[in-house]
């Protein structure tokens, strides 16, 4: 299951993103990569981290991580 963080600066607009292209995830407080997470769209996948410069590329990402 793919995790996001509100935290994120970009977690609206990936929340959205997924929905869209029907991704499931969850909503988590924090994934504890503050760092990461305060400069990229940043998801945590089957334990991984993924970050990418937009949240379209994250979104790549993850679609081809299924």
């Amino acid at each position: 299951m793919i995790k996001i963080c509100k935290s994120n600066e970009s977690y609206k607009e990936l929340s959205k993103a997924l929905k869209d292209n029907n991704i499931e995830f969850e909503h988590k407080k924090c994934l504890n990569k503050c760092g990461l997470c305060h400069k990229h769209p940043i998801a945590k996948n089957h334990g991984e981290f993924i970050s990418a410069d937009s949240v379209e590329k994250l979104v790549k990402k993850l679609k081809l991580d299924k």
